[in-house]
């Protein structure tokens, strides 16, 4: 896989004494971007089979609620700095950047890595449930995203390419000890992390020994082979890959969901689609998928229309049509741009 570096360009700021006798100052260090804080929501995980209840927090992004911050509680597969510094190598990367971040800030914001077992213990709805707001409403409906959930995310991001949907969902550098400005291009100049979904590129871990590809440039002229062991990173500080209950995405040359079970180890991100209650609203379009219908609950599906399902139109539609006076694209265009996405 190719990863482009961005250029970072940085603007020195001089400033001066308003006092008759001006004196010389010394340039500052670039102020980065102002981005206006996200409203949260608080929720409360309860685990009842270890009796434990952790604190996270839910950011609204169209019609779900995402947690912004990977499920970090429960212990997932242990690792040490030498298996970070293994992958940072294979990446031709400094194996000592991260020399100085510490193992339980890795975990903490580019995992945990669960296992197949891991993540079914934390879906058990038996065991682990979902309080939100400040009320502390035991609210259903929370559970590991499916793959046209992250489909749909991906959509509120500009035309949901690899840059809209990287610069739209990842952290600004310096947000976090493992975003370190210069690190990698993910944590380039143009994020706006917009959603304050605070995405980080974590990678993942073989779940077994096995010959691993990696290919350095996008033309397959400069790859290499490596013998992979049971844990062994791939994607670390470079992709992005999440554990879903159908499948697995990724967010590497290009956002992709596989709707196929993996039992490679992958940090898990809950989320909550909205309920129609909640929306007012549902969506139906078209067999010829050229018209969107937005109805009030009261009303009856429209004939020949089917309920729009999750996905990238939907996200779409959300992002460019729905509520807008003036809609940025058309159901035809949005369609289109949809056909070339994973």
């Amino acid at each position: 896989m190719k990863f482009g570096k961005l250029l970072l360009i940085l603007f020195v700021f001089m400033s001066c004494s308003d006092d008759d006798n001006l004196e010389p100052v010394t340039p500052t260090e670039p102020t980065p971007p102002t981005v206006e804080k996200v409203p949260t929501i608080p929720l409360v995980f309860f685990d009842n089979f270890i009796n434990k209840s952790v604190d996270y927090k839910a950011v609204r992004i169209g019609e779900y609620l995402w947690m912004n911050s990977n499920i970090n509680h429960y212990a997932g597969q242990p690792f040490t700095k030498a298996d970070i510094e293994l992958v940072l190598t294979r990446y031709r990367l400094d194996p000592q950047s991260l020399k100085n971040v510490s193992i339980a800030d890795i975990e903490k914001y580019c995992g945990p890595y669960y296992d197949r077992n891991r993540f079914e213990y934390l879906e058990d709805r038996g065991k682990c449930v979902i309080y939100e707001g400040k009320e502390k409403v035991l609210t259903s409906g929370w559970s590991a995203a499916s793959t046209n959930d992250f489909r749909q995310l991906f959509a509120m991001c500009g035309n949901g390419t690899e840059q809209d949907v990287r610069h739209s969902l990842t952290v600004q550098a310096g947000d976090n000890p493992v975003a370190i400005p210069g690190l990698t291009y993910w944590f380039g100049p143009n994020n706006t992390n917009k959603y304050g979904f605070n995405l980080m590129p974590g990678g993942a871990r073989f779940n077994g020994p096995q010959v691993f590809e990696l290919k350095h440039n996008h033309e397959g002229t400069d790859t290499e082979s490596f013998n992979a062991l049971t844990g062994d990173f791939y994607g670390f500080i470079e992709a992005t890959l999440f554990q879903t209950w159908d499948g697995r995405v990724a967010i590497h040359d290009y956002p992709e969901g596989i709707s196929q079970k993996t039992w490679h180890w992958m940090p898990v991100r809950w989320c909550r689609k909205l309920t129609t209650a909640e929306l007012g609203y549902r969506l139906y379009i078209n067999q010829e998928q050229t018209e969107i219908k937005k109805i009030i609950l009261t009303e009856s599906a429209p004939q020949g229309y089917t309920e729009l399902p999750n996905g990238y139109i939907r996200g779409f539609y959300v992002q460019f049509i729905l509520d807008n006076p003036n809609p940025l694209k058309t159901v035809s265009q949005i369609v289109e741009m949809a056909k070339y996405l994973r």
